[in-house]
């Protein structure tokens, strides 16, 4: 995945789930694939929630960051407005997770995304959508 490009902006270098300088942050790297958002992650034993299985909340952070991510791909940056996810499975700790995010509807104001988090054996173990607001960057 390192010979895609990568689209994490320099300028939140601070930001929990994707910034590199956040030493307690996720640290997830998003690449573009095409026309999509990609990223893998790999939960870590502190992620837990029930005995050893991924915090659902975790996952609905991974959901809406790249709902956000969704929109780089096509030179849009949002802020999410409104984001929804399922849990199809108990995630385990410790699997790598392929992240996938999918601008599906944009607007002169926003973007409508879709996610999917898929385990090694390509499971569906959740998916979301959301809607996110452009940010225009300042010059």
């Amino acid at each position: 995945m390192d010979d895609l490009p990568l689209l994490n902006p320099q300028e939140f270098p601070h930001c929990f789930v994707c910034g590199p300088e956040n030493a307690e942050g996720l640290g997830l790297r998003i690449h573009q694939d095409g026309t999509d958002a990609l990223a893998h992650y790999t939960p870590r034993a502190t992620h837990i929630g029930y005995p050893d299985r991924v915090h659902g909340g975790l996952i609905g952070m991974l959901v809406d960051e790249m709902l956000v991510y969704a929109g780089a791909p096509h030179g849009l940056w949002g802020m999410t407005a409104k984001v929804r996810y399922w849990l199809r499975m108990p995630i385990p700790i410790g699997e790598e997770l392929t992240l996938r995010g999918r601008l599906v509807q944009r607007s002169d104001r926003g973007f409508r995304a879709v996610v999917t988090v898929h385990l090694p054996d390509d499971r569906l173990a959740a998916e979301g959508e959301g809607m996110c607001v452009i940010r225009h960057r300042e010059p």
